[in-house]
Order: structure tokens, then C-alpha cells, then sequence
């Protein structure tokens, strides 16, 4: 079993005093003769065996948020693989005091008798069981409030289904509202959860802007104004992370919050800017003109079959969205261009029904010259009225006419007029994506990649669901904090184009001076500007590590548009060294920098690591194929990330290609060894997975068979972790602090799990600090100036 905070119930192991883990349930022992430690994922477990072993086959959270107040209904079934009768009690700790309220806990439908517990009575159970069972797990939570039920027993074999419903106040700091739901704690499982669902809807009395999860993605479907429904669902996985959603309401069009974390006053701090806008449709009788609309699809002989058949439903979506205020034409091209019209048309359901003929006609053969067919559709729209969006599509590179990429991206520069985007859409890994790239930074626009086998209509569709919204045109913003511009720096997306009704924009930067924060946004709206202004604080200090997902993602970003500048406009030595500083504090690997989770690396070595990110960094002379497709696709990812770095499928690809078949046989961490996790890391991959390479060189040459680089890449993987707020790497046995210096390192004070030293220094240490202390494997971690290293007991003699 499993304990979840919200509705969580853990079944493994079983203990005997009331631990529990943040905000998820758990089920402890009450036989107090044995030592009964958290289970951990196991990778081949044995049911029916001794010891304490579950399973949990689904996690189940209901959550309906009026205003402030959330009242939370889980569900979890849980089956207890041991053969014997546990007899255990059910603790969940509290995800901040005073929050819960009206808590009730059943078992197979009857009601089982609980109480909650303060801080400081909760405090002596967490102690007790860490002292008694020696497992760390639980230090984390030491200091929180819990709840905890009477004992109840679990026969072998059985299945339990628990249900917990409670009342939750959520948190509002400035603007938003934030809920809580602790998930981290499901870790401590012996197998992945079967299926994870939650399900929650936001009501409010004003209207719903902003909907954001900095820990997960989730699927937002608004209902009305001031109704918004949020799922997010998931099977066989072990969850790392707490689930939190933030919202803010008002009543204008368009909604801005800022979201800050500085936790040190003497470095820079960083903000998150969300901005939702909620225009109306314009109502029938506007007469003003609407949007321009050119689509220029590719027809060459390489697009025959089924991208033709897309790309010809793609085609009529987009015709069939338009409205009759809207004016377009539609160019296709091989050797030659064709237009649909020769110039932009008023799209009437006549020249609609036109255009869905035209489409039907459109066949694919000839080469592909895409000079000439940017060159016609940045004519057309010279000239145009309001806002202009070319969707550019190609499969290929170009044959005929203009071959050079760089050529073509400075022609395409001259002509391009003032509020012109262009979406650049490559289509499998024959691109040129170089150019698409280069196009899309010229244009103000963006580069969408479809690998082979996606569907390219569903592609364009999306994008145009988008930008046929309503939207906020020659949008500006302006922030200042104490009356002056320029105290924000190092905005990521660092310009501002158009805002899409319905479409959240994220922007992250960094601030040196803290004070009074001023945001204006300006732009027009059917031709009429409009103004919005949000005054918030950007702090001097933030009392705890909770938005800590702001800083990762800004990094995430800024390493994304530091592999596009040196691609773009090639390789600085200040660029290779602030992406080896970045991937290295937050654990955001790259295939240029997957050689830090080697465990041979020096992270403090950084001549060296500029010589082998240097020479990976080569690869990105690869304009075409498969690899140069990866890797733009991977930095776009990085360059529009919603959240921080996840493992990412092209980054596993990359590491792959760049993979020796020597590399990558240094020893795992115990825990992963096990096949499982330890304490209350969140393995990181970095963000981006990781990678293999072997020390001193540059790429790889062959690739190795693929169980075997998959083998190879999942324990690089488990060789990064980030625990709270900081990253770690394991090295020599040991998981260690990504900014201990070398220094640091050797003087680090050796602290002995569960000893007298390893207590007293819990009972000093500030909250946020103590998850560093609760891992299995050994941990090199700097906390407020002074290095401790975490050390096993000792075992003692028989």
C-alpha cells in the first residue's frame, strides 16, 4: 500500500509507531518487537514472502476548490503481498498546520476512528521511528503536524480499499491561490502505482485567469468564466513530486501573476510572470479586418502518400476555420510555386469552398524550392492590413533554386514586414533544421517538429487553434521595480509578439534589486489598445525553497537559447562554460553535458568539461538527418518549457548516438542497484534524461546495441538526483552536493545516521534542510556554510 497525502493510504511498511510521510498516508506497524523499515521499489519482488511488501493498483483524488477552500475525497486499493496479517495503523502528515479539517478515514466502507496530531506530538512518533526502525525516511517530515488512525489488521493476500476525506484551506500569497496535495511520499512502494488519477474543479465567484502546475502536466477545460476543471492522470509510476496547481482571479481580460524565489539575499533571485488572456469573439457585426492567414505547404515528390493525404487535411482545417473577416491564400511547392490566389482573399464561404477544391487537387512530385516559395508568401502579405501568420511546412531540404540555408534565412529577412510571425513546420528528419531554426528566430516566429509517424494534421491544427484565437496584437510589456526599467534581466521568452486568447504565457527572468514590482502590459484588441498593470514585490529573501521550480525553470530555458545562440551563431567559450555551470546546479543534462553524471567526473573540473562539451557541441554543425532533427527539437523544448526539464525521448535518442560501448559501467547507487529509489529524491536525469560518454573524449562513435544503451542511460539516470533544492551527483559511493567546492569536499564533517550528532543537528537545522538528511545512500551536502557528510551506522558486531 501506499500513502498518499490526500488520500494515500501506504501499506508497506508497516511499522509500529505512527510515521508518516508528507501529506500522503501511510500504514505503519504496530508490532513494536521488530524493525520495520519503508519499502522501496523493488524490481523483481516476491509475493507471499515475509517482510512487508504491497502493492498499490490505483490512487484515486477528487478535489472540488470553492474560493479557497478544497475539500478533498481520495480513494486507494491496496493488496498486502506478505504471508502474513499486518497489523498496522494509517499516518498521514499534514501538509502545513492548521490546513486540514473535518478529516475522515474508512476501511471497506466503515469508518475508522483517528486524531490529529500538533507539530511537537508528531515530532516524538517521527523520532521514534526513525530511532527504532533506522530508517531516515520519515526525518523529512519532522516538524509537521499528522494524523493518525487506531490499529487495524491487513490479512495476507487481502486487497483494502481506503478512503480519506478531509477539508483544506489553501494557501494565497499576492494573486494566486495555491493547493497543495503531497505526493512525494508514494515513493516508499514496492512496485510503481497501477494508475494514478486526479481530478479537481476550480469555482470561483470572480473569473478564472491564470491555471498553472509548476510539478505536472495537466490537461485545464474551463467552463465558463469561473469554473475550471483540471486532470492529471498516470500508470505504473512512482510519484517524486507533491502536486500543487496555482490560480488567480479577476475581472479583467487579462490576468497577471508573478510567482518569486531568492532564497539567498546576496544572489540573484528569479520570477515567474504568468499572463492569460480571455478575450470575447468578436460579435457579428464587426466589420474590422480580422486576421491574415497564408499557408505554404510543401508538394514534392518526397511528401507522396500519406503526408500528402495530411497535409491536405491540415489544409481544409485551416480553411474551414477561417472567418469571414479573415483574409488568406494557400501556396504550394516543388520545383515551382503555385497560389491559390495571387493575392490575400476575403474568406467568404464562396472562396472557402474554393480553396477546400484547390486543396483536393494538390499533388505531390518534383523537388522543393523553398527560397522562392518564403519569397512569394512574404510578398503577398507586404502590404496587408493587421495582424500576418505564414505557416511555413517543408519535409525536406532545398533542391531548386537558392541552396544556401543562411542565404534563404537572409532573404527571407529582407523582406519581412513589421507584424509578420512565421510558424516553421518540419516534417520527419530530412529537414533542413538549421534553417527552419534560423527562420524562426528572424521572423518572430516558432519551429514545430513532426517526427515521422506523427500526425502532421494534428500538428497544424493545434497551432492554428491557437492562433485563430482572439488575441492581444503588438503586445508590449514594460517591468519595473522602484519606477525603473532594466532591474529585470535575462527574460526568457525574451520578446513579446501576440497574445491568443485561451493561451498562458509563462515568462521567467531573474532580478538583481529587490523592490516594489510594476508590470504593464499594452497592445490592441480589434484595433482599440488596451493597458493592464499588475503591482506586486519583487523580495529581498523568500522564506523557503517551495518555488524553487521558478529558478529550474529559468535554467531550463536559458540553456535552451545558449545551445541556440552557439548554433545559430556558433560556439563562445563563456557560452560552453555558463551551460556547464547551469546543468551542473540544476541537473539539467544535455547531451553536451551528460558527462557530468559519469561517475569518474570532477564537477569542480571545468577546463576539462569544457573540452568534452565542446567537442559534442560539434554535432550541431548537422544540418540535416536524424540527429540534427533530434537536437533542435530538444533545444526547442528547452527554449518553450512550460515546467522544469523532464526526461525527454529525444534527449534518451542523442545520448544514445553519442554513447561508446565501454561507457557508462561505473557502480550505481545502492538504491538503484535495488532497482528502486532511495528517500525523498526526485531522480533527475537532470531534467533531460542523461547521457554517456567516455571521459577525456568527444562523441561516441558507434551506437551500441539498443538494450544495452538503454541499460547504460537508465543508470546515468539514477546517478543525478535532486533532493529539495539542490541537485546531486553520485560520486564515489556517495551522492554529493552539485555546489560543494573542492574545499568544501574535503572538509566535510562525517555525521553518523541515526546517531546522537545526526539528532541534534535535525533538531537545528531549518525545515527545508532536513530532506537532505533522509536519503539511504550516502550524502555530501553544504548547509549554511558548513559540509556534512552522511554516513550508514555502523553495523555492530555479533
Amino acid at each position: 500500500m501506499n500513502r498518499v497525502f490526500v488520500a494515500i493510504v501506504f501499506l508497506a511498511g508497516l511499522f509500529s509507531v505512527a510515521p508518516s510521510l508528507h501529506a500522503q498516508g501511510l500504514l505503519i506497524s504496530s508490532d513494536p518487537d521488530h524493525r520495520h523499515r519503508l519499502p522501496r521499489p523493488i524490481l523483481r519482488p516476491v509475493p507471499g514472502g515475509p517482510g512487508f511488501l504491497y502493492d498499490i493498483a490505483k490512487l484515486e483524488i477528487d478535489a472540488s476548490i470553492r474560493n479557497q477552500v478544497a475539500e478533498v475525497q481520495v480513494g486507494q486499493t491496496f493488496k498486502n503481498l506478505t504471508n502474513r496479517t499486518l497489523q498496522v495503523k494509517f499516518v498521514f502528515p499534514l501538509p502545513y498546520d492548521g490546513a486540514i479539517d473535518q478529516m475522515t478515514f474508512m476501511v471497506d466502507g466503515q469508518e475508522l476512528e483517528g486524531r490529529l496530531l500538533e507539530a511537537d506530538k508528531a515530532r516524538e512518533i517521527y523520532q521514534s521511528y526513525v530511532r527504532r526502525s533506522q530508517d531516515p525516511a520519515l526525518v523529512q517530515w519532522i516538524g509537521t503536524g499528522m494524523f493518525q488512525t487506531q490499529v487495524f489488521p491487513v490479512p495476507a493476500g487481502a486487497e483494502r480499499t481506503v478512503s480519506l476525506r478531509y477539508t483544506q484551506l489553501c494557501r494565497r500569497t499576492g494573486t494566486l491561490n495555491d493547493w497543495l496535495l503531497p505526493l512525494a511520499p508514494t515513493k516508499f512502494t514496492t512496485n510503481p502505482i497501477g494508475h494514478i488519477s486526479i481530478r479537481g474543479r476550480i469555482r470561483s465567484e470572480s473569473k478564472i485567469g491564470n491555471v498553472y502546475s509548476p510539478s505536472h502536466d495537466i490537461e485545464i477545460d474551463r467552463d465558463g468564466d469561473k469554473v475550471v476543471r483540471f486532470e492529471y492522470s498516470a500508470k505504473s509510476k512512482v510519484p517524486t513530486l507533491d502536486f500543487r496547481v496555482l490560480w488567480d482571479t479577476g475581472e479583467n481580460p487579462v490576468q497577471l501573476s508573478v510567482v518569486t524565489h531568492r532564497p539567498k539575499p546576496d544572489e540573484d533571485g528569479y520570477f515567474m510572470l504568468m499572463i492569460q488572456p480571455q478575450f470575447p469573439e468578436p460579435p457579428a457585426s464587426y466589420e474590422k479586418a480580422g486576421k491574415n492567414v497564408v499557408l505554404v505547404l510543401d508538394k514534392s515528390g518526397s511528401m507522396r502518400g500519406e503526408k500528402i493525404d495530411q497535409a491536405r487535411k491540415a489544409a481544409r482545417y485551416v480553411v474551414d476555420q477561417l472567418r469571414g473577416r479573415d483574409r488568406f491564400t494557400l501556396i504550394n511547392y516543388d520545383s515551382k510555386v503555385e497560389t491559390f490566389r495571387s493575392e490575400l482573399t476575403d474568406a467568404d464561404k464562396s472562396t472557402r469552398t474554393d480553396a477546400a477544391e484547390y486543396i483536393d487537387s494538390m499533388l505531390a512530385g518534383g523537388s522543393t524550392n523553398i527560397d522562392e516559395a518564403l519569397k512569394q508568401a512574404l510578398a503577398l502579405v507586404e502590404d496587408a492590413d493587421g495582424p500576418v501568420y505564414v505557416v511555413f511546412m517543408t519535409d525536406g531540404q532545398p533542391t531548386v533554386g537558392e541552396k544556401n540555408a543562411m542565404k534563404i534565412a537572409a532573404n527571407a529577412k529582407k523582406q519581412l514586414r513589421e507584424g509578420t510571425r512565421l510558424f516553421s513546420l518540419g516534417v520527419g528528419h530530412d529537414v533542413n533544421s538549421r534553417l527552419l531554426d534560423k527562420l524562426a528566430s528572424i521572423c518572430l516566429g516558432q519551429t514545430m517538429y513532426v517526427r515521422p509517424g506523427e500526425p502532421l494534421d494534428d500538428v497544424i491544427s493545434r497551432l492554428y487553434d491557437r492562433v485563430g484565437a482572439p488575441a492581444l496584437t503588438d503586445a508590449n510589456l514594460k517591468i519595473k521595480v522602484d519606477g525603473k526599467e532594466g532591474r529585470a534581466r535575462q527574460l526568457y521568452p525574451s520578446e513579446m509578439y501576440d497574445l491568443f486568447s485561451g493561451d498562458q504565457l509563462v515568462i521567467v527572468g531573474r532580478y538583481r534589486r529587490h523592490g516594489d514590482l510594476k508590470v504593464t502590459l499594452s497592445g490592441d484588441f480589434l484595433g482599440e489598445p488596451q493597458k493592464y498593470v499588475l503591482e506586486d514585490e519583487l523580495p529581498k529573501q523568500t522564506g523557503s525553497g517551495k518555488n524553487v521550480f521558478v529558478e529550474r525553470l529559468w535554467a531550463t530555458r536559458r540553456i535552451g537559447e545558449i545551445i541556440d545562440e552557439i548554433d545559430l551563431h556558433g560556439e563562445e567559450q563563456e557560452l560552453v562554460d555558463e551551460l556547464i555551470l547551469l546543468s551542473k546546479r540544476h541537473g539539467i543534462l544535455t547531451p553536451y553535458t551528460a558527462y557530468l553524471a559519469e561517475e569518474q567526473t570532477d564537477l569542480n573540473d571545468l577546463s576539462r568539461g569544457r573540452r568534452i562539451a565542446s567537442s559534442r557541441l560539434q554535432l550541431l554543425d548537422e544540418e540535416a538527418g536524424e540527429s540534427a532533427f533530434r537536437q533542435r527539437s530538444f533545444k526547442g523544448q528547452l527554449k518553450s518549457a512550460g515546467r522544469a526539464a523532464t526526461p525527454s525521448a529525444d534527449f534518451d535518442a542523442l545520448s544514445m548516438d553519442m554513447m561508446q560501448s565501454g561507457a557508462g559501467q561505473a557502480r550505481a547507487p545502492a538504491s538503484a542497484a535495488r532497482g528502486g529509489r532511495s528517500g525523498g529524491g526526485q531522480i533527475a536525469g537532470g531534467g533531460l534524461g542523461g547521457g554517456f560518454g567516455v571521459p577525456g573524449t568527444g562523441v561516441g562513435s558507434p551506437r551500441p546495441a539498443f538494450q544495452q544503451g538503454q541499460e547504460q542511460l537508465s543508470k546515468q539516470v539514477q546517478r543525478v538526483k535532486q533532493i529539495g533544492t539542490k541537485t546531486f551527483y553520485f560520486k564515489e559511493n556517495r551522492y554529493v552536493d552539485s555546489d560543494a567546492s573542492e574545499e568544501e569536499i574535503k572538509s566535510a564533517t562525517k555525521i553518523e545516521q541515526f546517531s546522537d550528532e545526526y539528532f541534534e543537528l535535525l533538531d537545528k537545522l531549518d525545515e527545508s534542510a532536513k530532506a537532505y538528511f533522509a536519503e539511504e545512500d550516502e550524502v555530501l551536502v553544504v548547509v549554511d556554510g558548513k559540509t556534512y557528510h552522511v554516513v550508514p551506522p555502523k553495523k555492530k558486531k555479533s
